[in-house]
């Protein structure tokens, strides 16, 4: 498997933005067969739909890395030692599992659920399957996201990595559009997301700020603001750009929010002193 085929990636010298969409990933066809449980609604129902398409511009001037497949073939938020024991039969140690909360409710580094909740499989599965996909698709993935930190950090000796996802209307109140999450200021600086939350409220939308959300895997791994490494989760209520139901783009109000993204990426490149 050719990293190549499972994600995209630019970089360039002249920024220290980065910005993330590991859920996004949307090429069913290669992974299907596993999925025998499931309709493409239940699957795509767990993806970050169409996020990628966001920063979908020549123009941007960001460091960018997206993935390719499904989320719910491997979850890229999530510690690879979050494996559910009940899913495999082989040879393998349980003890070094990390038995989190979210792997206690199906939603591990490979998701035991979809986003209903069915079950994504109807039998267990050979372990040797869980390291084919760490080792092919998960591992790669973030030894790329650590090569562009380190890219970042030697042309700026800072990075903000902006972490985007979105997430359905049905599990957050209607009054949250944009929940920025920065582990309670310690994956961080509170100056950026502040900025952030000031540059989303200025084109109408209402941020909440670590609730319900406090960022996952990502955000708390990799981002440390005494290095200068901020990362800063950002979750997009799918209503504002999507009719969740036939998962079609609602092109005017996408448009705003592609509009509202490329506003953020200009300021921040501008801000380069100031951040």
């Amino acid at each position: 498997m050719l990293t190549s085929s499972i994600l995209n990636f630019k970089k360039t010298k002249q920024s220290f933005l980065f910005l993330n969409s590991s859920h996004s990933g949307r090429n069913y066809s290669d992974f299907s067969k596993y999925f025998s449980n499931l309709s493409i609604s239940d699957m795509r129902k767990s993806e970050d739909t169409y996020m990628d398409l966001l920063f979908d511009n020549k123009k941007l001037n960001i460091n960018l890395l997206t993935a390719n497949f499904p989320r719910i073939f491997v979850d890229l938020n999530r510690s690879p030692l979050e494996l559910d024991p009940s899913m495999w039969h082989g040879k393998f140690n349980a003890s070094i599992f990390n038995k989190s909360q979210k792997v206690n409710s199906g939603i591990g580094v490979i998701p035991k659920v979809c986003f209903s909740g069915k079950k994504v499989y109807n039998n267990l599965l050979l372990f040797k399957e869980a390291r084919r996909r760490l080792l092919n698709y998960y591992f790669p993935y973030h030894r790329k996201f650590r090569m562009l930190i380190d890219f970042i950090k030697k042309h700026h000796n800072k990075v903000i990595i902006l972490d985007c996802h979105s997430m359905s209307s049905e599990i957050v109140s209607e009054s949250t559009d944009i929940v920025l999450s920065n582990n309670r200021n310690k994956s961080a600086n509170p100056i950026i997301t502040n900025i952030l939350q000031k540059l989303f409220e200025s084109y109408g939308y209402k941020v909440s700020i670590n609730n319900p959300f406090e960022g996952g895997f990502i955000t708390k791994y990799y981002g440390r603001p005494v290095n200068r490494i901020n990362v800063i989760q950002i979750e997009v209520n799918k209503k504002l750009y999507l009719f969740e139901e036939n998962f079609k783009v609602d092109k005017k109000n996408f448009n705003k929010l592609k509009n509202c993204f490329s506003d953020i990426i200009n300021y921040i490149n501008l801000s380069a002193t100031e951040i």
